[in-house]
């Protein structure tokens, strides 16, 4: 073998380095697959059902007659479940990425989690004050509106995804407005505006991502074959 067929053996061609160079962005962009709908649908259906139980059974003239521990406990553990998916989802995601990009996406992951963790505890120690029965559930609602808009809007800034920053805004502009209209009214905001937008805006990312997944002939071309 000749010094010059060896050189050509050891140093990619340019074709070469493209192919590796996609092959690479696309592990990273598998890594990276996070999927905005699956987590809008998931926060959707918590809020619906959430927010719309705490509307049935709060208020002067209930629906559901259970107690406010009751109604609380299961509005949270609607929260906690959506929060758990969204961590998993986002840790599964990372699997495949290593520094900053990894260590980034875990810490924000973990901050859904944390943040209610460290939200129950900060509002559970206020029935310590002995606070009217309303403002503690308003306490409860307005403060995981404030908590998961501002979430959202740090992963859009983390992400730079204007459709995540955008739901932070919606979520905190109709979480300040809601609160305007009292108890229970607010929970019928936060579910059918917060919840239900949650929804739509799921359903039409997940219909956009499927439509983007399609394969396009102009994808099919191998590197360094002429376009």
């Amino acid at each position: 073998m000749t010094e010059e067929q060896t050189s050509e053996n050891s140093t990619p061609s340019p074709a070469e380095m493209l192919a590796i160079t996609e092959q690479q962005q696309q592990r990273a962009e598998r890594a990276l697959d996070v999927s905005p709908g699956l987590l809008f649908g998931v926060w959707g259906a918590a809020w619906c059902l959430g927010f719309g139980e705490l509307y049935l059974t709060i208020g002067d003239d209930p629906v559901l007659a259970v107690s406010l521990w009751y109604a609380l406990g299961i509005f949270f553990g609607c929260l906690g479940v959506a929060g758990v998916i969204t961590v998993w989802h986002l840790a599964s995601s990372l699997r495949g990425l290593r520094g900053p990009s990894q260590k980034s996406g875990a810490m924000h992951g973990w901050s859904w989690m944390l943040g209610f963790v460290a939200l129950g505890a900060m509002i559970a120690a206020t029935s310590r004050l002995g606070i009217p029965e309303d403002v503690y559930a308003m306490l409860w609602t307005s403060g995981s509106g404030l908590l998961v808009g501002v979430l959202y809007l740090s992963g859009g800034a983390l992400t730079g995804s204007w459709t995540q920053y955008g739901v932070g805004l919606w979520i905190l502009a109709i979480n300040a407005a809601g609160a305007f209209t009292g108890i229970p009214n607010h929970y019928l905001v936060m579910s059918l505006a917060g919840g239900g937008g949650f929804l739509v805006a799921g359903t039409v990312l997940t219909l956009r991502d499927r439509a983007g997944a399609r394969p396009s002939p102009s994808h099919e071309r191998l590197p360094g074959e002429p376009e």
